[in-house]
């Protein structure tokens, strides 16, 4: 019991520990996991934001939840380590600290690697889930991605959160 508890401790709180990226010994920056997602969900798809959608938390809520696999949560936990590296090694600055055009430059490298490709889709299917969410799991309260697409939403809604 004790080690599921700690398990589910380190799982949770790897969110919340910040990354210290360095190089040659000089620290680059601390940034965690999390900020760095919502940056590439804004360089894949800045709509999001506009439409009034907070697909960051959507995904911060999915990458806690019980009911998506580990796999897919350390995946896209280690795609950021992998982005960062990648960043690192083209501009010798992380992500987060590399201007809007490297970052897309940074993006287009690893969407031609397997992993990048796999990674980049991940991201925009919770990207693409958050935009069309019920209003329910609270990232979208003013069911912005089916007023934008002209959809109404079908009966019954959901009363609670399932993931």
């Amino acid at each position: 019991m004790i080690l599921n508890a700690r398990r589910s401790f380190l799982k949770s709180s790897f969110l919340s520990i910040g990354i210290l990226v360095t190089l040659r010994g000089e620290l680059f920056g601390a940034v965690s996991p999390l900020e760095t997602l919502s940056l590439v969900q804004n360089d894949l798809f800045p709509f999001a934001g506009e439409l009034g959608v907070n697909a960051p938390a959507y995904l911060g809520i999915a990458l806690n939840h019980s009911r998506i696999r580990d796999t897919d949560k350390i995946f896209l936990r280690n795609g950021v380590q992998w982005l960062n590296e990648e960043a690192l090694e083209t501009y010798q600055s992380i992500y987060s600290k590399l201007s809007s055009s490297q970052r897309q430059s940074i993006l287009q490298r690893i969407s031609q690697k397997k992993w990048g490709e796999r990674w980049i889709n991940a991201i925009l299917s919770y990207t693409m889930e958050a935009i069309f969410s019920d209003r329910v799991y609270g990232v979208n309260p003013k069911d912005a991605g089916q007023k934008w697409l002209g959809h109404t939403a079908g009966f019954p809604r959901p009363t609670k959160a399932f993931v």
